[in-house]
């Protein structure tokens, strides 16, 4: 399996995007075009993570915003042990981004309530 990850990296990365988890979201991802079968079981994979991770910010996070949550008066992104902190909101957002990192409001009305 990880052979496959280094063959595939630049595919798995344009596959982690904002716009993928809003597919996975909306329940409209479409991996049919997807012709390497390897590839596609791979992405599958990142697919089902996501999924998980995804149901689970539903459940606990009260930000509404993917990987985000408010701390000791911190705005806080963390993916798989790895955390960017800033003062604000719009800070982070812009440090996540420029990290090319998935950056998903999934509840604007829980965002709403901490602005």
């Amino acid at each position: 399996m990880r052979q496959d990850l280094v063959k595939y990296t630049t595919e798995i990365l344009e596959f982690l995007t904002t716009e993928t988890l809003e597919a996975i979201d909306w329940g409209v991802l479409d991996l049919g075009h997807v012709k390497d079968l390897e590839l596609k079981s791979v992405l599958m994979i990142f697919e089902r993570s996501l999924t998980l991770e995804l149901k689970e910010n539903y459940k606990n996070n009260s930000t509404g915003i993917f990987r985000v949550r408010y701390d000791d008066d911190f705005w806080c992104y963390e993916e798989f042990g790895y955390k960017i902190k800033a003062k604000n909101l719009d800070e982070l957002r812009e440090i996540v981004t420029g990290q090319n990192r998935i950056w998903y409001v999934f509840d604007e009305f829980s965002l709403n309530i901490w602005r």
